[in-house]
């Protein structure tokens, strides 16, 4: 084997080192004889997850959601660099490059076990215990959440407190365990709750409503079969909170159900869609068990019409 065989055979390929980089982030600067740097790379693309676990440990706070957002983009950003940077060292080394000691398949296929299977473990248990994405598929709680958007629900919210009214909640559904709800706390244990004339009374008060103009819809409005959805927004008050509340047609319109006051038992609370009459909830199933809540929905990570709804839920 000539000389210029040699040189041939361990050059660095651009397409090779891409590859390990998206399997690893830092292998692509590895094969490319940068250890170190490979290294630096990949303890910064897994580092905001530690973080992340860590800081969910100390609060419940909604604060915490957009860090971790923050948090999860700065690895992605190292995960971008990480790739190009990898295809410049590529580029950049001689063709006459001289393997080093760690570059082996056997050495590459360690370094991806130990360091992807510590990083999935810890991602893994991100999502089951302290923070998970969820898709959002209908309208039951427009016009807080339009169907399809892409929310964060905060699973270690309620470890050291019990749900509250006005919060957004992710639960199980009571007749299919296998699906998820979306829904707004309106009574918790103790309340009485009662709807009719198509008002909602908590504790036997009237909640207050403040109807808002129809621009309030603007850039979100919804189709179901075709024909756009017709209604008005309120604003509503319960206790200290505001949340706004659609009403498909009119007040007077029949499809929402009235029904007769109940007590919420203890360790239960009612939950009803944003959309009023267009949701299955407690009207339907009855108080939802605190056991069945999977988390509070913080923040809209990814809105599926208007950008203006990224962010914290309101």
């Amino acid at each position: 084997m000539d000389e210029q065989e040699v040189q041939n055979k361990y050059k660095r390929h651009v397409w090779l080192a891409v590859l390990l980089s998206l399997i690893m982030p830092g292998l692509g600067q590895i094969y490319c004889g940068r250890f170190k740097r490979g290294l630096v790379l990949n303890f910064l693309h897994i580092l905001p997850l530690p973080i992340i676990i860590g800081l969910f440990s100390l609060s419940d706070s909604p604060a915490l959601t957009e860090m971790a957002i923050v948090l999860i983009l700065a690895s992605v950003m190292v995960f971008l660099v990480a790739i190009f940077d990898s295809a410049f060292l590529a580029i950049r080394t001689s063709a006459g490059y001289q393997l080093k000691d760690y570059n082996s398949p056997v050495v590459y296929v360690l370094l991806i076990l130990i360091v992807t299977g510590g990083s999935s473990g810890s991602g893994l248990y991100l999502r089951n215990k302290r923070l998970e994405a969820y898709r959002v598929p209908s309208a039951s709680c427009y016009p807080t959440i339009v169907p399809n958007d892409r929310i964060l629900a905060n699973k270690h919210a309620y470890n050291r407190k019990d749900p509250a009214r006005s919060d957004l909640v992710v639960h199980i559904n009571p007749h299919d365990r296998h699906m998820n709800y979306i829904k707004r706390i309106v009574a918790v244990a103790g309340d009485t709750v009662e709807m009719k004339d198509n008002q909602l009374y908590i504790n036997g008060r009237e909640l207050s409503r403040r109807k808002l103009p129809d621009s309030a819809l603007d850039n979100i409005r919804i189709t179901e079969r075709g024909i756009q959805i017709e209604g008005e927004i309120f604003e509503e008050t319960n206790g200290d909170a505001k949340y706004n509340i659609f009403l498909m047609g009119s007040l007077h319109d029949k499809r929402l159900v009235d029904f007769e006051k109940i007590t919420v038992p203890e360790h239960h609370c009612f939950v009803l869609g944003d959309n009023r009459n267009n949701s299955i909830d407690s009207r339907h199933f009855g108080p939802v068990p605190l056991a069945t809540i999977k988390g509070r929905a913080d923040y809209i990570y990814w809105p599926a019409m208007d950008w203006s709804h990224f962010g914290k839920i309101e």
